[in-house]
Formats: structure tokens, C-alpha cells, sequence
């Protein structure tokens, strides 16, 4: 249902690259400046969040009936509370480099708008709304190709 491609080249994030330092992965208050090596962190479980979605996205018939809805519900919610934390820590945190806090400025509010589409998703299935979640998952997956696009290269 949402193409996993359309996430996949959230990973070229400027800074992305290289093996990951070990970094905190705690909750970040409102307003904190966090390092670069921990921003790439939450930038890379943000990306996570967005794959593991739409893997259970994927997962899904083209036209699943309200029972494979239901059954997909508990699958979905995980992955867009994955994604609410991810969008959280993204919101919260703030950069000194300049560069890297006008890309989070720009891909914060498209992963908060990506979670809530997904939450959205995750209810109606839970809901057994086939037509609800579909059009939420499209809403997930303009979110998803927004994100996609701000983090091309020379994007910022």
C-alpha cells in the first residue's frame, strides 16, 4: 500500500554516513541543542520508523478486506508510536549547525505529519475501515514522498 521506496532516500540526510557513534536514544526536552552525532542518530530512527511502516504497509493486499485490517491494526500502531517518538525527538531537539538545524526544521513537521497519518491508519484498521485506512496510508505516503524529497541531495 505504501511504496517503502518512497523512505528509503530519507537515509541521504545530510551527515548520514559512516558507522553510527553510539548515542543517547532518551527522550529530548523541548528546545535542547543536541550534538550532530546525536541528531544523525534520531534522523536514523526516524528513517527506521518510516521503513518499518511501510513494511507493514507492504505487507497488506491491495484490497484488504476489514478482517486483514483488524489483524494488521496492532502491527501499524507500533510502527506509528515508533514514528510519534521519532517525530518527537525530531521537533524537540535544535542544532548549532546551522545547516543540519535548517534540514531538521524542514523534515520535523513532515515526520510529525507522516506519524499522525499513520496513527490515523492504525485506528481505522483497528477499526476494520478499510476505506479510512486507505486514505490515511495515502496520507502517510505524501508525507513519506515530502520527506523523500527534502532529503535529496541539495535539497537544502
Amino acid at each position: 500500500m505504501l511504496a517503502a521506496a518512497a523512505v528509503i532516500g530519507a537515509g541521504a540526510l545530510a551527515g548520514c554516513g559512516g558507522a553510527p557513534e553510539p548515542v543517547s536514544t532518551g527522550e529530548v526536552a523541548p528546545g535542547t541543542t543536541v550534538s550532530p552525532p546525536r541528531y544523525m542518530a534520531m534522523v536514523r530512527e526516524a528513517v527506521a520508523a518510516a521503513r518499518a511502516a511501510s513494511i507493514r504497509l507492504d505487507a497488506l493486499p491491495a484490497k484488504p478486506t476489514p478482517v486483514q485490517a483488524e489483524k494488521a491494526a496492532p502491527g501499524l500502531a507500533a510502527a506509528a508510536t515508533r514514528a510519534e517518538l521519532a517525530a518527537r525527538q525530531l521537533s524537540a531537539a535544535r542544532l548549532e549547525d546551522q545547516r543540519l538545524e535548517e534540514q531538521r526544521r524542514e523534515i520535523g513537521p513532515l515526520y510529525v505529519a507522516f506519524a499522525a497519518a499513520l496513527r490515523k491508519a492504525a485506528q481505522a484498521a483497528a477499526d476494520g475501515d478499510v476505506v479510512g485506512m486507505g486514505q490515511s496510508v495515502s496520507q502517510a505516503a505524501v508525507q513519506a514522498g515530502r520527506i523523500h524529497e527534502a532529503s535529496a541531495p541539495g535539497s537544502n
